[in-house]
């Protein structure tokens, strides 16, 4: 299967209220080499009230969430959804995306009355680089090099972490960037990692898990 990076840029943090303003994503072969990419922007709802603080991380302004041109919400629901089918069956991935862009893409999907569970059903699977990252600091703690925040304390912010491992060429908190900035940290996992980067692959598909710890 290809594997789909995506991320996205929302109007706030709550996916019951907020909305999806920006949406990427690129689909690699299993040796993450690019095939194809996707990108759209999305007007804001009239009943969204966007938060101050998301404006600010993500350099959004208002004249750019209520140009006419851009798709309604509906409009940006569909064209992910239809993309996303197009390029099924495929892992579905991208950072932290299983905690917050996933939920997002789900609630979008069901707002706009479309079945909501399209990365994890029909042969789609989904994982997290996060999540590997994480697994990758204590199994193989040489693979990354460890982030600071401000306060001296380990972090796994995207923007640290891919600084901190060689990467430069990125502008924080923007959809498409953010998709080659998790691409660049998967690479670098495959490389150095490549048990934790095999494992969460092959865990990516719910079956497999239950059929492994049936056996075990």
């Amino acid at each position: 299967m290809s594997i789909v990076f995506y991320d996205i840029e929302t109007t706030g943090l709550k996916p019951a209220f907020d909305q999806i303003i920006q949406f990427a994503a690129i689909r690699t072969d299993a040796n993450l080499r690019q095939l194809e990419r996707f990108e759209i922007r999305s007007r804001l709802s009239p009943y969204v009230v966007p938060a101050p603080q998301a404006l600010l991380v993500n350099g959004v302004t208002v004249a750019q969430l209520t140009d006419p041109t851009l798709p309604t919400p509906y409009e940006t629901a569909l064209a992910i959804r239809d993309k996303l089918l197009q390029w099924s069956p495929a892992v579905f991935i991208g950072y932290n995306s299983i905690r917050f862009d996933e939920e997002f893409l789900r609630r979008t999907f069901y707002k706009n009355l479309l079945p909501a569970y399209l990365t994890n059903t029909d042969g789609n699977c989904r994982a997290d680089v996060m999540k590997m990252a994480h697994h990758a600091s204590i199994v193989v703690p040489e693979a990354l090099e460890c982030a600071w925040n401000a306060n001296r304390r380990r972090s796994f912010k995207l923007s640290l972490l891919v600084a901190a491992n060689g990467y430069k060429d990125r502008a924080a908190h923007e959809a498409r960037a953010d998709v080659h900035a998790t691409i660049y940290v998967a690479r670098v996992l495959k490389r150095r990692a490549p048990a934790v980067w095999s494992a969460a692959m092959r865990f990516s598909d719910k079956d497999a898990v239950i059929k492994h710890f049936k056996i075990r």
